[in-house]
């Protein structure tokens, strides 16, 4: 067995299988954020869910009327503190 070579070519340490469903490469990758059709994207792999940008901002408009500015004002300093990481960040609601 030392001197295995599976037909990929590729060079496993002893005992490691292509096959073997405990392998790091045979492993389902996580869903991100980034594979989300939700995620409105920013800059730099960095966005917010529209479904809590959504939710977030009728709550807000609904506590008061705003005007257009304030709005923007408001919506400007909740999407820097909600970015997410399009590369690591998950949610329940991910559909990707």
């Amino acid at each position: 067995m030392v001197g295995y070579e599976p037909p990929s070519d590729w060079n496993l340490p002893p005992g490691c299988f292509e096959g073997d469903p405990n392998a790091p490469w045979n492993r389902e990758e996580p869903k991100t954020c980034g594979d989300c059709s939700h995620l409105l994207e920013g800059c730099c792999d960095y966005g917010i869910c529209e479904f809590e940008f959504e939710e977030a901002f009728d709550e807000e408009a609904g506590k008061r009327p705003l005007p257009a500015w304030e709005a923007a004002c408001w919506a400007r300093d909740w999407i820097v503190e909600h970015y997410k990481d399009m590369q690591e960040d998950t949610c329940e609601r991910c559909d990707g």
